[in-house]
């Protein structure tokens, strides 16, 4: 049974239904064979395996479904958060400090992971599956499992933007017929992060603080396509290209604005230290990482991090010819925690 729990950012109410590290911690480079161990035979597969997640329900959904045609006898319990992935962050330390962890894995990005980085709290482990990716998005300490290539663009409704007015350079953004058109995430801290590198701190932040003037915030980037598509608000600079390139998949009048340059980070995966159940959690990255796997989270329109079992990237369309700022801790001007602090200060106060 595949299980699918959503708490408030309090934690107090459980609805059930069905279901890089900062530079000390090591870049991500090829695993050697020294470091390549194997997790239980799947002939002793059983028991459980608790996730907790920041993919979406029906993202996760499939995943767990692929992972129980090789391990049906492991019950899969996927945990998401309808506060957000800060609010999941939180309800994770808090069982940890509590001494009592529930959770196996723990999926999101890699800058949400940090503070379990700094905390000690990932269980090092190299998959034999390493060797099926791409060499960038294997990290050498064994701490985090890169799963999925996440890539922040920029999107805009065709019905609402001719061709000839769609932006495309940052400053043009910042045009006051833009004011209160442009949507983004209620918590932008990956864009933020992405202009702190891209244009340096000072720079960055002037420019973001000017950005402010003519954005809205919406919760939710699944939410920030469906509005998109709707017609809410003409463009977006803040959602995932395998959110677009499905509603385009699936006849939406929408369209890559062709900025200077997208924002990408891997969603990754990591086990505790004091997972209840370390073996399945192995397997879990063994089976996400091969080509069955990754086969999965190519279907579900994302793009994939290693070779799949022939599904192309559904995404590279849209990011042809686009630099990819990616979103490495050992370049930003700050510590990942003061960027969501700098977001919340720029885009949330004033709204």
């Amino acid at each position: 049974m595949k299980v699918l729990r959503f708490w408030t950012s309090k934690f107090g109410i459980s609805l059930v239904v069905s279901a890089f590290a900062v530079a000390s911690f090591g870049q991500p480079t090829a695993a050697t064979a020294a470091t390549i161990e194997s997790a239980k035979a799947p002939v002793a597969a059983s028991g459980e395996l608790s996730i907790y997640t920041a993919w979406d329900e029906r993202d996760i959904n499939a995943l767990i479904q692929g992972f129980n045609k090789v391990y049906p006898k492991i019950k899969v319990t996927g945990i998401r958060s309808e506060g957000g992935r800060g609010a999941l962050l939180e309800r994770l330390l808090t069982e940890i400090d509590g001494g009592k962890p529930m959770a196996d894995v723990y999926s999101t990005g890699i800058p949400d992971m940090s503070a379990m980085l700094q905390r000690g709290e990932l269980l090092s482990y190299h998959s034999s599956s390493e060797a099926n990716l791409d060499p960038r998005f294997v990290f050498k300490d064994g701490l985090l499992h890169a799963t999925a290539n996440l890539v922040f663009m920029a999107a805009y409704n065709r019905n609402l933007i001719p061709e000839k007015d769609v932006p495309r350079a940052w400053d043009e953004l910042l045009n006051p017929r833009w004011k209160g058109k442009i949507a983004i995430d209620q918590e932008p801290n990956d864009i933020v992060a992405g202009f702190l590198i891209l244009m340096g701190r000072e720079k960055g932040e002037k420019y973001l603080r000017q950005l402010a003037q003519n954005v809205i915030i919406r919760r939710g980037r699944s939410l920030l396509v469906e509005l998109l598509v709707a017609g809410e608000f003409p463009i977006t600079i803040d959602v995932y290209t395998h959110r677009v390139a499905g509603a385009i998949k699936d006849g939406a009048p929408l369209g890559a604005a062709p900025m200077p340059a997208y924002f990408s980070a891997p969603n990754v995966d990591a086990i505790l230290k004091r997972a209840p159940h370390p073996e399945n959690a192995k397997l879990w990255i063994d089976w996400l990482q091969s080509p069955a796997g990754q086969e999965v989270v190519a279907k579900r329109n994302r793009p994939p991090v290693g070779k799949t079992e022939g599904t192309p990237d559904p995404t590279a369309a849209l990011i042809k010819g686009r630099e990819q700022v990616v979103l490495l801790p050992a370049k930003l001007p700050m510590a990942y925690e003061a960027i969501a602090k700098l977001a919340r200060e720029i885009f949330l106060a004033s709204k």
